[in-house]
């Protein structure tokens, strides 16, 4: 990518030909490297060099905008023009004004760890080492196991005609591993992943989550008390965030329109949205509207604090933009960062402990068909173990927890200490520790 200055200059230029005075890009760039590995042979390994451009002007009140991958002088003017064009044929949105932003208010700053990197060479032998430990720790692991570790970094720029000059750096890693388990006809799998320092996993306990399941039995239909565990809840969080965007309650797609002050859930829960979560790699100080991001309460103690706006759609709420402008080809959108349940003072065995009987459920699949983020209905092939005298017991499968996710959230009746995030190199992310609901009904047998 050419340099910020040549980039800024030639932006200036190709928007000062077409009498366009406010202007406005975000310029990325990175790189990633990554390798997988199944059993004892090294079936991928990628590397890439990415960069990208988008592009905002504003042309007698209305605006146009412009992305592309390739980032260089000779395309600038065209991708001006093109963004010039869209604006001719934009919509006059009475609700929103187009604005270049400044301010003089200082924006945070970023506390992620310090970088993790390695080489081509170093992730194959990583990858060697995990796989041999992973086949080592016990004889029932299986063919089918596999493993993947992934590096990157980047950093983008943000430039307008206001002055305003941003940048945000980021370098991310993690290693995942997928264990096949078996013993006789009986098959299962476990799956774990790891941020941060990529040179180990800990294959006992990868290992140990597949065994456990071996020889899962069934559960009778009924209704039970449900604990979550920290993934299944965090694919909750992630399946139903779009109900706290400010944008999807003007428009009818979410419960919470109007509903800022009101209980929506359980006093125990409270839910943070988080740009500079302490130690994490993808930290946001500015989003796509060049607002200082902050973290933020979006539930607490059960009442609902804000919902997530830009800046578009606070215009048309009427209220102030919290930050969460993300943007895009389209225009900036609404995303959360770090979104998660604040943990609580239980630990896990306390929880199951209050729990008495019932299930905990530790892994879920089918969440794109089965739960309806407008509705809060959702139905999903589930399995995990029973509890009994405040134990957890036998493992179970091939049952279907169904519900609301907006009356369980209302139905928490337990939340432990053990906050978990998901892995992933995006800036979204979800956190959630074990969570305990009072009832929620199970098809099985």
């Amino acid at each position: 990518m050419i340099s910020i200055d040549i980039l800024k200059k030639t932006v200036a230029e190709a928007c000062g030909a077409l009498t366009v005075t406010d202007w406005e890009f975000i310029a990325s760039s990175g790189t990633s490297i990554s390798a997988s590995m199944i059993n004892d042979e090294l079936v991928e390994f990628s590397s890439s060099q990415d960069t990208g451009i988008t592009l905002r002007l504003i042309h007698d009140g209305k605006e146009g905008s412009v992305t592309s991958d390739r980032v260089d002088e000779e395309i600038i003017p065209m991708l001006v023009r093109k963004a010039y064009e869209n604006s001719l044929i934009k919509e006059t949105d009475e609700s929103y004004s187009p604005e270049i932003f400044h301010t003089d208010e200082k924006y945070p700053e970023k506390n992620s760890p310090s970088s993790f990197s390695c080489t081509a060479e170093e992730m194959k032998k990583v990858l060697s080492a995990t796989q041999k430990a992973l086949f080592e720790s016990d004889e029932r692991v299986a063919q089918g196991t596999s493993s993947d570790i992934a590096s990157s970094c980047g950093e983008s720029f943000l430039e307008n005609s206001s002055g305003l000059s941003l940048s945000n750096s980021y370098s991310s890693s993690y290693i995942a591993s997928q264990v096949v388990v078996k013993d006789g006809d009986d098959v299962k799998t476990a799956f774990s992943a790891k941020e941060g320092d990529v040179s180990s996993l800990d294959m006992k306990d990868t290992v140990s989550k597949a065994l456990c399941r071996l020889h899962s039995g069934s559960v009778e239909s009924g209704v039970y008390k449900i604990i979550f565990s920290p993934e299944c809840f965090n694919m909750f969080l992630s399946a139903y965030s779009s109900a706290f965007s400010g944008k999807n309650a003007l428009l009818g797609l979410s419960p919470y329109k109007d509903k800022v002050g009101e209980l929506i859930a359980s006093s125990l829960v409270t839910v943070i949205d988080d740009p500079l979560y302490p130690g994490y790699a993808m930290q946001k100080t500015y989003d796509g509207d060049a607002r200082p991001t902050y973290r933020k309460d979006v539930v607490r103690n059960g009442r609902l604090e804000t919902l997530l706006y830009n800046r578009q759609w606070a215009l048309k709420a009427g209220c102030e933009s919290t930050g969460n402008g993300a943007a895009t080809s389209a225009g900036s959108v609404i995303s959360p960062y770090s979104f998660y349940v604040e943990k609580g003072n239980a630990t896990f065995d306390e929880l199951v402990r209050e729990c008495g009987c019932g299930i905990y459920i530790t892994a879920m699949k089918g969440f794109h068909a089965g739960a309806d983020p407008v509705s809060g209905d959702f139905s999903i092939e589930s399995s995990g173990f029973m509890i009994g005298d405040g134990k957890t017991g036998c493992p179970v499968e091939g049952f279907t927890v169904a519900g609301n996710f907006f009356q369980l959230l209302k139905d928490i009746k337990g939340i432990a200490d053990d906050l978990e995030f998901d892995v992933t190199v995006s800036t979204f992310r979800t956190g959630s520790p074990s969570i305990l609901v009072d009832s929620l009904s199970i098809a099985g047998k």
